[in-house]
């Protein structure tokens, strides 16, 4: 038994791979967790015992057997582009040897559709093996020529207005979801050809957990490569708990627990969208300090338990930054009028109130203190602050996850196909679900680990979520890409 204290980006589920262990077995070792929910600091009891070591540690002997050490095994249904030696990195084993020593018959009848024993926690099947995995032999590869000529695609959309007389707020949902599912015919239109047959199914959710169960019933999820959907979190939260759920990419939840799930999520948190910010701000302040500038990191936020997280976490690699914490009132902020003017400030506003954010600009702006504002996707988007609030400040500079450049000649040309093809314009959500195609189906066949697409950037984790992040400046009354090179040297 050990014991784990919670840090920043920690789950249930990055902690119980770390460990080697299930999530059940840790909420059963920690029974005063709520659900998913844990905090920074939080300390948590980890028992390791024979029958769960840690992935990152396998045993490794000099004898030339693999035997199970109390070991729990689940059966899985080799699926298209699956391979024996990413199949063997998966699951936690350091040899091909020991792979085939639990599954024999995979090195000489490999196939789609066939049965393997695979161990429920990763790396906790002993090896006793010291062989690196092998290269991959020309009989497998003709198998993943033969499984590769074909992809099936499962879209978990809601499309349920003809049921509502009235204009409610769910019937409001469908035409969201007609844009998205019109982006991703365009994406699968063209990335089919000769060589490659795409096929897409859609299943109608009506955004129902009922619904949802007898969508799956009739479209087994082990029949699909890729499944895009649910939309709507309660419904992506559902289909987290089955057992093809690493095949499954939620496309447009802003749902932190999607984080703690097996599924692949196309949304980034914004907490990757702060930490590019915090990697700007610390570069310019160490680039400065040796110009002999001075510059500070200037930190306004709410004073709440979620400041003080993320103080202690992300913002404690600042040296000294001035921390000013707003109590109901606000009164704090006027402290931002008198600040010392022979001081260039990076201010980071921590709150996405737009209220908030208005009240510290206009205190500031009633000071003489020199200052750029960085800011993120979330704290300026749908939420009243307009353009110009963004042109009074000398400089400001935002993490974007999903930006839309129109002037672009790769954007307009993917616009004109989309008229073509659907005789209308595309909106945010044709974007996206254009972009979620070409980047999961080019990362399902081609491993493609980044990409940029209209709309949306893709850098997944290990864990399959997204934590692209991009730069921009506000300047002639737009946001232009970021190039901290240049930028540094002006």
């Amino acid at each position: 038994m050990t014991e784990h204290v919670v840090v920043k980006g920690n789950t249930l589920y990055s902690i119980s791979k770390t460990y080697g262990i299930s999530v059940e077995a840790l909420q059963e070792a920690n029974p005063n967790i709520l659900g998913n929910s844990i905090a920074i600091g939080d300390t948590l009891i980890i028992v390791v015992g024979e029958e769960s070591m840690p992935a990152s540690e396998p045993v490794v002997k000099d004898t030339v057997e693999a035997i199970p050490h109390k070991v729990e095994y689940e059966m899985y249904k080799v699926k298209k582009r699956d391979t024996p030696e990413d199949l063997a990195r998966l699951w936690g084993f350091s040899s091909m040897k020991a792979f085939f020593s639990l599954n024999p018959d995979a090195q000489t009848d490999w196939k789609k559709g066939m049965i393997l024993v695979k161990p429920v926690v990763p790396g906790s099947f002993v090896e006793l093996f010291t062989d690196s995995i092998p290269s991959i032999t020309e009989a497998d590869t003709a198998v993943i020529k033969e499984l590769n000529n074909d992809v099936k695609i499962l879209g978990l959309l809601p499309f349920f207005h003809k049921h509502y007389i009235n204009e409610t707020p769910l019937a409001k949902r469908s035409p969201l979801a007609l844009s998205f599912r019109q982006g991703m015919e365009l994406a699968i239109e063209q990335l089919n050809d000769s060589s490659l047959s795409i096929e897409i199914t859609y299943a109608d959710t009506y955004n129902h957990a009922d619904s949802l169960r007898l969508a799956i019933e009739h479209n087994p999820l082990d029949s699909f490569d890729l499944i895009v959907g649910p939309l709507y979190s309660k419904r992506v939260l559902e289909i987290s708990t089955y057992a093809q759920a690493q095949n499954v990419v939620s496309p447009l939840s802003k749902n932190v627990s999607i984080n703690a799930s097996p599924l692949q999520n196309a949304v980034v948190a914004e907490e990757h969208q702060w930490q590019t910010i915090v990697d700007l701000v610390a570069n310019r302040q160490e680039v400065d300090s040796a110009l002999q500038h001075p510059r500070k990191a200037l930190i306004v936020a709410k004073n709440n338990e979620k400041t003080q997280s993320v103080l202690d976490g992300m913002f404690s690699v600042f040296q000294s930054p001035i921390i000013i914490l707003s109590g109901d009132k606000w009164r704090e902020n006027t402290q931002l009028i008198s600040l010392n003017s022979s001081i260039h400030y990076d201010l980071i506003i921590y709150d996405n109130d737009p209220a908030f954010v208005l009240d510290v600009l206009r205190n500031l702006r009633s000071g003489q203190a020199s200052y750029t504002w960085y800011t993120n996707e979330n704290q300026i988007s749908e939420n009243g602050i307009t353009s110009d609030n963004f042109a009074r400040e000398k400089e400001v500079i935002c993490a974007f996850s999903s930006y839309v450049d129109y002037t672009s000649e790769e954007n307009m040309v993917m616009v004109e196909a989309f008229r073509t093809k659907f005789g209308n314009q595309p909106d945010e959500y044709a974007f996206k679900g254009y972009d979620i195609i070409q980047f999961y189906l080019r990362n399902l066949l081609e491993r493609t680990p980044e990409y940029r697409g209209i709309a949306l950037g893709f850098k997944p984790d290990t864990e399959g979520k997204n934590t692209y992040a991009e730069l921009r400046v506000f300047r002639d009354f737009e946001w232009k890409k970021f190039n901290h090179i240049i930028e540094q040297k002006d």
